[in-house]
């Protein structure tokens, strides 16, 4: 491998996030020297990436090994929505840029670890270090080569100077110009206002390495007498020195914009204010035809009801009569008790309790959380919700359960049991209380009369005593890293297995596991994670893996150490070593 080539974190300029994953690869890994590869870089995470500028990435590799077209970056940005029916917004979950990268010399070589720094959520300055990248570059065309380590790097050049100034001089300004010309500097041409000793003065600056200056000359020139061929010619050349890159492109809006900037500030007025009359005129028609079209609005609708009343005053009414039904319906809603001749009837009374099933528990074996909500028959919950007071470690592994009824010792309640399926990936000991919480609806009598009710309600559950073992110690390996599963499997699949010496292959590794995996864990020797999802209760993860076939008749084997939950003892699943074929 290369030595790490972090000379400087590279800045991720207006990206605001959280914990941000990264990840590098290129779309082949064997190539010929100097053959174009495409570098993708992804940044995952929710974080805000509108201002999200592709940074310059060519000052950080090896310029020996590695040719960045930075101005070929582009980017992409994968967002989600959120929040609820009324208040949703799309969030960035994923941005993506991907650039222009050429192999410069023959051999493996590692595209080295870049890394990139963000401003987290509470102001302070955040890391992220994507992975290096093997590429075997094979010999290529000689010309080629030379071409791209010759020519490829030679900047664009500033147009030729101008010997003749274009315009009437006297004597001594001629002389002056001579002199000049014999002699060319940018402060040499300053006193010549016209446009070829303007054009002087900035070539002059672009050899002398000043392309601010040159880039304000040419804009001045642009505003003056119009873009031209020249013109875009010294643009290209200052832009070149500014990006240090030879491959310097105009921006686009330059070359959308030639149909307008090669006019003078005088052309660009007149079009600008033609366009500008055209709308106005535009939109004095489109006020006409809807001034009109209100009138015919006014003499349809506005004509009197069949009882004498207008249209509008009927309107009114109805919306009126709506509102007020609304407010009582709302009032309905929002109560569940009301007064009938004074009498106040009472809210429905629920009861909760809560157990665990089965009573002994370890760290990442499934159990149950059986709740028990007594209530009157004539009443009916939904949408229960249950929140323990500690949630550290606890996670919910399946759907919610109806149980069948329970018996109350009040014949006139009813007993209600679901299974909420949990498990504790740490250890726990101590008292665990709940707070229960759902909707409520049914029919009160009252008196002659009974009405509809339907509101939420909240209680609580007495605390019960959980005592979460930790895993045995006993027969434990050294490299257990705290997966916990009912069986695991874990394979690899190769994108080829014919191959060169020193090609690089990926490595695929698929693991599926139905339990635990800590957070951020991951295979040895894997460069970054593919992707992973969840499905009836496995968790399925995919990683990627470079190896160098470097003469090794296998790729590497890879073992992962787990704790089975169903046998209670500790396993270990492995994969790898996949014979190599080298041709």
């Amino acid at each position: 491998m290369s030595p790490l080539l972090l000379i400087a974190a590279i800045k991720l300029a207006g990206v605001t996030g959280g914990e941000l994953a990264t990840r590098a690869y290129f779309d082949v890994n064997n190539a010929k020297v100097g053959d174009p590869l495409v570098l993708t870089i992804d940044f995952i995470g929710e974080a805000d990436f509108t201002a999200l500028h592709p940074p310059a990435l060519s000052k950080h590799v090896s310029k020996e090994d590695w040719k960045v077209d930075d101005l070929s970056a582009k980017t992409e940005t994968d967002t989600k929505r959120i929040g609820g029916f009324f208040s949703s917004r799309e969030v960035a979950v994923a941005r993506t840029l991907t650039y222009r990268v050429r192999p410069m010399r023959e051999g493996v070589l590692w595209f080295p670890a870049l890394e990139f720094e963000y401003e987290g959520q509470d102001g302070e300055a955040r890391t992220v270090v994507a992975n290096e990248i093997p590429v075997h570059a094979k010999k290529g065309e000689q010309v080629v080569v030379k071409e791209l380590s010759v020519d490829a790097d030679k900047m664009p050049e500033p147009p030729e100077l101008a010997m003749e100034p274009g315009v009437a001089l006297g004597d001594d300004e001629l002389f002056a110009w001579r002199k000049a010309c014999a002699a060319p500097s940018a402060d040499a041409f300053v006193e010549f206002p016209f446009p070829a000793g303007r054009m002087n003065e900035a070539t002059c600056a672009i050899r002398e390495g000043q392309w601010r200056r040159a880039l304000k000359i040419y804009s001045w020139l642009e505003w003056s007498v119009g873009q031209t061929p020249e013109i875009e010619r010294g643009i290209l050349a200052a832009r070149a020195i500014k990006f240090d890159n030879a491959a310097a492109e105009l921006p686009v809006w330059r070359v959308v914009g030639r149909p307008l900037l090669k006019y003078a500030w005088k052309g660009r007025v007149g079009i600008l204010l033609g366009l500008a009359l055209g709308v106005s005129l535009l939109f004095w028609l489109l006020g006409r035809a809807i001034r009109a079209l209100a009138c015919v609005a006014i003499v349809l609708f506005l004509v009197p009801a069949a009882n004498g009343q207008g249209i509008f005053e009927e309107m009114e009414r109805m919306m009126e009569e709506s509102h007020q039904r609304m407010q009582q319906h709302m009032q309905q809603m929002q109560t569940m008790s009301f007064s009938v001749g004074g009498e106040r009837q009472k809210p429905i009374e629920i009861k909760a309790s809560v157990r665990t099933e089965p009573a002994e528990l370890q760290v990442g074996e499934p159990f149950a959380f059986i709740l028990a909500l007594e209530t009157p028959k004539s009443a009916s919950i939904g949408q229960i919700q249950i929140a323990p007071s500690e949630m550290f470690g606890l996670t919910v592994t399946g759907r919610t359960e109806n149980l069948t009824d329970g018996v109350s010792s009040n014949p006139s309640n009813v007993v209600k049991r679901l299974s909420i399926p949990v498990r504790y990936d740490v250890p726990f000991k101590g008292k665990l209380s709940f707070r229960v919480s759902g909707m409520v609806s049914g029919r009160q009598r009252a008196g002659n009369m009974s009405f509809s009710f339907s509101n939420s309600f909240s209680v609580d559950a007495a605390p019960i005593d959980v005592d979460i073992r930790p895993l045995p110690s006993a027969g434990q390996p050294d490299d257990f890293s705290g997966i916990i599963s009912e069986g695991l499997r874990i394979s690899e699949r190769l994108d080829t297995r014919k191959v060169g010496t020193n090609d690089v292959i990926r490595i695929t590794y698929h693991l599926e596991c139905r339990g635990y995996l800590p957070k951020g864990w991951r295979p040895n020797g894997v460069a970054f994670e593919i992707g992973r999802g969840e499905r009836n209760g496995i968790v399925a993860i995919e990683w990627m893996r470079y190896f160098v076939a470097d003469g090794a008749a296998e790729t590497p084997r890879l073992s992962v150490v787990y704790y089975d939950i169903k046998s209670k003892t500790y396993k270990k699943a492995e994969t790898g070593g996949t014979h190599v074929e080298y041709e």
